[in-house]
């Protein structure tokens, strides 16, 4: 084996000093960008709690009003109902009304007639 002199053992290790310290470098850029990587990341997941919490709310907020809407349209579903019940009274009474008027015209024709009747079989108005 060929003696290697002090020059050449001093240049090489300059040259693993330099690759060493090259890839430390590198390392740090890598740990840098992870760190920013880590960090957006971070911040992402933070918009999206957020974002969702958000939306819980806002659910939330949908559920109590429709639970108000809820209980105002059943409500308005009794008093459609009444209204209902109400105008089927008024349409029977309605046909109850005309039948009367029909029956008190009858009775009216009847007694004219009978009234007719006594008059010309007795000569005189009735008493």
């Amino acid at each position: 084996m060929a003696q290697t002199s002090l020059n050449e053992i001093y240049k090489a290790v300059g040259e693993l000093t330099n690759a060493v310290q090259g890839l430390q470098r590198q390392i740090e850029g890598n740990e840098k960008r992870n760190a920013e990587s880590i960090r957006k990341a971070d911040q992402s997941r933070a918009n999206v709690h957020r974002r969702l919490d958000e939306v819980v709310m806002r659910t939330t907020h949908l559920e109590s009003d429709m639970m108000s809407v809820k209980g105002k349209v059943e409500s308005v579903q009794t008093v459609t109902d009444d209204i209902k019940q109400m105008r089927q009274q008024a349409v029977g009474a309605g046909t109850l009304g005309v039948w009367l008027w029909k029956i008190g015209g009858w009775v009216i024709g009847a007694a004219a007639g009978f009234m007719a009747a006594y008059t010309w079989l007795t000569g005189r108005p009735p008493p």
